[in-house]
């Protein structure tokens, strides 16, 4: 038995109180882990997680004080 934590399944969370463990897409944990091990640069992961926030509208407050600058 080895004493080194294993990367992989530390990069998966699991959820307390539920009495199962819960597990994140495998593929978007293995990228995770690929970037905090700085094997690749984040950007797939990056649009993957945060894409949905381009779609919001810019709020008209923002739109005018941006234009009044």
């Amino acid at each position: 038995m080895s004493a080194e934590p294993n990367v992989k399944n530390a990069a998966v969370p699991a959820f307390c109180g539920s009495g199962e463990t819960r597990f994140t897409s495998r593929s978007v944990a293995d990228r995770i882990a690929d970037f905090l091990d700085g094997r690749t640069n984040g950007e797939d992961l990056f649009q993957e997680l945060y894409d949905y926030v381009l779609a919001e509208p810019v709020p008209e407050r923002m739109r005018a004080f941006l234009r009044n600058r």
